[in-house]
C-alpha cells in the first residue's frame, strides 16, 4: 500500500459562498501524495455537494465524513482519529493553500526529520486582497519544541492552524485533541501543546497559506465566548504544570500571558453595554485577581507598559478604567 505523506482535515460547515477556493487550492497541489478528509458537520447548505462536484473528476485521493452538527474541534478531532498520513494538517474550509504547501513543507519535513514544519501565511478578505502579507518570523534552522513552544506564546513565531503540518504519531501517541468545550483559544492551546512534545520544529520561509478575516468572525464581535480567550490560557497552564518540566513556559503564562488575556478580554466587554455586568462579574473572581496581580512587564516598551497600567487598573479601579477607555475610543 502506498503511503499517504499529509493528511488534510477539512471541517465543512456552511461554507457554499468561498468553499470552491478552498478546493480548487488543494486539487491544484503540485504533490499530489496526499489524502483530504473532508468533515462534513452537519452542514445544511450546499457546501460538501459543491466540494464533491469538483473532487470527483480530479485525482485527488479525499473521503467524505459525516457527522451531526458538533463544531470544529470535533470536526477536527474526527479528522485526527481518521488520518493516515505521516503527517496532519488543517485548512479551514474558508481559508486556502498556495499550491506548493504540500510539497515545500513535507519536503522539509524530510529532509531536517522535523516534526513540525510552519511556512507564513497571508491575511486576505473574502475578494482575496491582501490585509497582511506577513504574519511570523523564520527559523534560520530546527529548534527544540518547548523553545519553540516558548516563542509562539510570546510572539517571537506565529503558527496558524492552516499554516504547519504535524507528525502524526506526535498527535496521536500524546492524545493531543481540540477542547469542544472552548469556542475561542482552543486552536493556540493545541498548537502550543504539540510544539512541546516535538523534538525538533522548523519554518519555510514563504509564503504558504491564506487565512481568510470575515467581518462577523468571533474575533470582529462582542460575545461571551471571548471569557475562553483566558480560560483557554488556564487550560494550557494546567496542562504544563502537569508535565513538570517546562518551568520557562509556565512562569510565562502566569506573568504575561493570562493577565494579557484578561486584559484583553477588558478591551472587548468594554465596547458594548449589554456586556458591562458580565465583565465585572468575571473580574471580581478570586483567579482573575490573583492573575492580575501576578503580572510583570516582560520587556521595557511602549506595549509592555501599557499593560502592565491596564493590568493594575483593571484589578484595582476597573469602573473608571472602563470610563477611560470609552473616553479614549
Amino acid at each position: 500500500m502506498t503511503l499517504i505523506n499529509v493528511s488534510i482535515i477539512t471541517p465543512v460547515y456552511n461554507v457554499e459562498k468561498c468553499i470552491e477556493k478552498n478546493i480548487k487550492s488543494i486539487i491544484n497541489q503540485t504533490d499530489k501524495n496526499f489524502e483530504l478528509l473532508l468533515i462534513d458537520d452537519g452542514s445544511p447548505d450546499k457546501s460538501i455537494q459543491i466540494a464533491e462536484a469538483l473532487l470527483r473528476n480530479s485525482d485527488i485521493n479525499y473521503r467524505i465524513i459525516t457527522q451531526k452538527n458538533s463544531g470544529v474541534s470535533v470536526a477536527r478531532n474526527k479528522g485526527i482519529e481518521e488520518a493516515r498520513g505521516e503527517y496532519i494538517t488543517f485548512l479551514d474550509s474558508d481559508d486556502y493553500f498556495n499550491e506548493n504547501f504540500i510539497e515545500h513543507m513535507y519536503t522539509k519535513a524530510k529532509q531536517t526529520e522535523c516534526d513540525i514544519v510552519f511556512c507564513d501565511y497571508s491575511e486576505v478578505n473574502s475578494e482575496g486582497d491582501i490585509l497582511v502579507k506577513s504574519r511570523t518570523n523564520y527559523l534560520e534552522n530546527y529548534i527544540d519544541g518547548e523553545l519553540a513552544a516558548f516563542k509562539q506564546l510570546s510572539d517571537d513565531i506565529t503558527i496558524g492552524m492552516r499554516s504547519a503540518i504535524y507528525k502524526a504519531s506526535i498527535i496521536k501517541e500524546n492524545n493531543l485533541f481540540f477542547d469542544s468545550n472552548r469556542k475561542y483559544g482552543e486552536d493556540m492551546v493545541f498548537i502550543v501543546k504539540a510544539l512541546m512534545h516535538s523534538k525538533r520544529v522548523i519554518s519555510v520561509n514563504e509564503v504558504l497559506a491564506y487565512y481568510v478575516i470575515w467581518e462577523n468572525s468571533i474575533t470582529q464581535n462582542v460575545s461571551l465566548k471571548h471569557l475562553d480567550c483566558y480560560n483557554s490560557y488556564v487550560d494550557l497552564l494546567e496542562y504544563v504544570r502537569k508535565g513538570g518540566k517546562y518551568k520557562k513556559i509556565e512562569k510565562f503564562l502566569v506573568e504575561f500571558k493570562i493577565p494579557y488575556s484578561i486584559s484583553h478580554i477588558f478591551s472587548v466587554f468594554s465596547r458594548n453595554k449589554d456586556f458591562y455586568d458580565d465583565l465585572f462579574k468575571f473580574l471580581n473572581k478570586s483567579d482573575v485577581k490573583k492573575y492580575l496581580k501576578n503580572y510583570k512587564i516582560q520587556r521595557f516598551d511602549k506595549n509592555n507598559i501599557r499593560y502592565f497600567i491596564q493590568c493594575k487598573s483593571i484589578r484595582y479601579c476597573p469602573k473608571l478604567m472602563l470610563k477611560i477607555f470609552n473616553v479614549l475610543r
